[in-house]
């Protein structure tokens, strides 16, 4: 796939769960951060999950942010949707994260606090975005903007 940019490469955080998962340091609607991270936060890269996916202690609140809805011309507007993995940011535009309904198409996480904190799933919302690269030998996986004409809009 073309890329619009090289790819960015972070450690696996926490390899020993099993999952390929990044730190998040904050999540932010349009210009508002809905969660700093302050006790962390945990981005699972799941090629098998079709919508994004946030903790149940965090699900309302990030819908209530993203409040997509459609324009005159009937067009899915909505603020962009970020996840800021230092040095990094993965943004997401309302027809990322919506349906053709203009729904927000957010999951809610049912895993019990305190073993996971601050847990979201980036599935094929983000990758229809982002090229994702693995590499378990390393223990990071990378990330990169694809070129516009790449981009898969469904």
């Amino acid at each position: 796939a073309p890329l619009a940019e090289p790819l960015r490469w972070f450690p696996v955080d926490h390899p020993e769960m099993g999952f390929w998962q990044v730190a998040i340091q904050a999540v932010r609607v349009g210009d508002r951060t809905v969660h700093e991270c302050s006790k962390g936060c945990h981005g699972i890269v799941d090629t098998g999950v079709s919508h994004l996916g946030a903790q149940r202690s965090h699900h309302s609140t990030l819908l209530a942010a993203l409040s997509p809805r459609l324009s005159e011309s009937g067009a899915c507007e909505g603020p962009d949707l970020s996840f800021d993995l230092g040095g990094f940011v993965l943004t997401l535009s309302a027809a990322d994260y919506t349906d053709v309904e203009c729904q927000a198409q957010v999951g809610s996480l049912d895993l019990e606090e305190p073993d996971f904190v601050g847990v979201f799933a980036l599935g094929a919302g983000l990758l229809r975005r982002y090229y994702a690269a693995f590499d378990w030998e390393q223990g990071r996986l990378a990330f990169a903007r694809m070129a516009a004409e790449s981009v898969v809009v469904v």
